[in-house]
């Protein structure tokens, strides 16, 4: 998985670029196809607002786009909070795409079929 980490307003240090790296390369476990992923860091500025690390994540491939905004204090809580949201998005895209499978298909014309007999 391509992985692009940038940031507005803000500096990412060497560790937060690898933090981010390694644990949204880890997503791609959950469903494949997934080709690319961008990681945005970006800092509130109202001073009201008390979580003003915010990460924003868009995963693209497969035919699927996945898209998560967390915010935290710290950006590293940041990323942890958008690893786990973007966890249960592709868990559910993986259920639904698991129920299409296996779910049962209804036969073609089983009225004129019944009629026949």
């Amino acid at each position: 998985m391509e992985i692009t980490v940038s940031a507005h307003h803000m500096d990412i240090s060497p560790a937060l670029r690898e933090v981010a790296t390694d644990k949204i390369g880890r997503l791609g476990r959950f469903l494949g196809g997934m080709d690319r992923a961008e990681v945005h860091f970006s800092e509130e500025r109202n001073p009201r607002i008390p979580d003003k690390e915010v990460c924003e994540v868009d995963m693209h491939g497969g035919g699927h786009h996945v898209r998560c905004r967390v915010a935290a204090t710290d950006a590293f809580a940041a990323v942890d909070l958008a690893v786990e949201k973007l966890e249960n998005q592709l868990h559910k895209i993986k259920t639904k795409q698991v129920q299409r499978t296996h779910s049962p298909r209804p036969v073609p014309n089983a009225r004129a079929a019944e009629a026949d007999r």
